[in-house]
């Protein structure tokens, strides 16, 4: 184990994640160890962190100046070895995105796609090659999006829903091919939606949550969810959430469940969420399940599934907490991030270990290219 400074050893809260204290073995295995992480390349919100499978993760362009603002380093990727976290190169989109959606391919390369570029939202794609650190131009969308739903599907294609072009939501969908390289429309969504979630089923179906229009009045924040289905190609509706949430998170649990974790309501940051819901995939129905410590939004990117039926909520406040699914709780770890960071981004490097890199600070709205190595509880 490297002994690097800002190390820190994190003990769950053994009362709250265990029950009958457990034997030392068991306790061991709950520790969840943080650590200071490799610098970016630049100073990162709003952008992409992806894991290639190919050994390989990828911090994506995003905001990189004071009030999220873009610079040249937003068309940049830095690359970093998940074997050992440390960063070992640098990339070049096309273009510079803010908040850019993007999702890995079958074949190490990644799909880049929408965003804010030069002020509007883009309807543009575009295809990263981290072995050769450049892009290729993809195929347009069908209009601009910004925050889509998007889910890799289990046959290696990409599905795009709904986002905000820059005037109004959208309702339309498509599918991004990576045998053809072509994009298909299909759908559409039953509601216009930006920044819901897309979560991918056991069954190969995804469940799109929540979201709604974010940035012209009249701002909704939506309880709808609808299901797609890749063999029909179609949306339909599913049951509505017990509060209408957006820029919130959702992940998919070992029984095949969804959570829903925090979000806000229409108020943005004045309704922020604690409240945690679970759609019961059996009953096809959400269903109260607890809540957080703290109020978090702007999370969708910051979520981690562990072992004991417990949730990893990293964004959206000073310190990340452990959400423990079987009690409804959520406990603050007692490591301080330095700053309270929205739009960070979490993924898995391998089974043991995963990188939370970026984010900006609310209120002084400024990125950071601090990132942070976690080290995983055993299974």
């Amino acid at each position: 184990m490297r002994n690097l400074p800002g190390y820190a050893l994190l003990l769950l809260a053994m009362s709250a994640c265990m029950t009958g204290g457990g034997s030392a073995a068991e306790q061991a295995d709950s520790e969840v160890r943080i650590e200071t992480g490799p610098r970016l390349g630049a100073p990162r919100a709003t952008h992409q962190l992806v894991a290639t499978g190919k050994g390989r993760l990828l911090a994506i362009g995003g905001c990189v100046r004071s009030g999220c603002e873009a610079g040249p380093a937003s068309a940049t990727v830095d690359i970093v070895d998940a074997s050992n976290m440390e960063l070992v190169g640098s990339g070049s989109l096309l273009v510079r995105r803010i908040q850019p959606s993007a999702a890995a391919l079958p074949d190490g390369r990644v799909l880049v796609l929408g965003g804010w570029v030069d002020g509007r939202a883009s309807a543009t794609t575009e295809i990263f090659d981290p072995a050769t650190g450049k892009s290729l131009a993809g195929p347009m969308m069908a209009g601009p999006r910004n925050a889509p739903a998007i889910a890799r599907l289990a046959d290696g294609r990409i599905l795009i829903a709904g986002g905000y072009d820059g005037i109004d939501v959208r309702s339309d969908a498509e599918i991004f091919d990576p045998a053809s390289g072509r994009l298909t429309t299909i759908g559409p969504l039953g509601v216009a939606r930006s920044g819901a979630t897309a979560t991918l089923l056991a069954d190969g179906r995804v469940l799109v949550v929540g979201g709604g229009r974010p940035d012209r009045a009249p701002r909704r924040a939506l309880a709808s969810a609808e299901i797609f289905d890749p063999a029909a190609g179609r949306f339909s509706p599913a049951a509505s959430l017990e509060q209408g949430r957006y820029k919130h998170g959702a992940l998919r649990l070992a029984n095949g469940d969804v959570l829903v974790v925090g979000g806000s309501d229409a108020r943005d940051y004045d309704g922020k969420l604690r409240s945690v819901e679970r759609f019961d995939i059996a009953a096809g129905r959400f269903v109260p399940a607890g809540n957080l410590a703290v109020p978090r939004f702007k999370i969708a990117d910051g979520l981690l599934l562990l072992p004991g039926n417990r949730v990893l909520v990293a964004a959206g406040d000073t310190a990340p907490e452990i959400f423990d699914v079987a009690s409804g709780t959520g406990a603050r770890l007692d490591y301080d991030l330095g700053g309270q960071w929205n739009y960070m981004t979490l993924v898995r490097a391998d089974a043991d270990t995963a990188l939370l890199a970026g984010g900006y600070r609310e209120g002084r709205i400024e990125p950071t290219d601090q990132s942070w190595i976690i080290h995983l509880p055993k299974g």
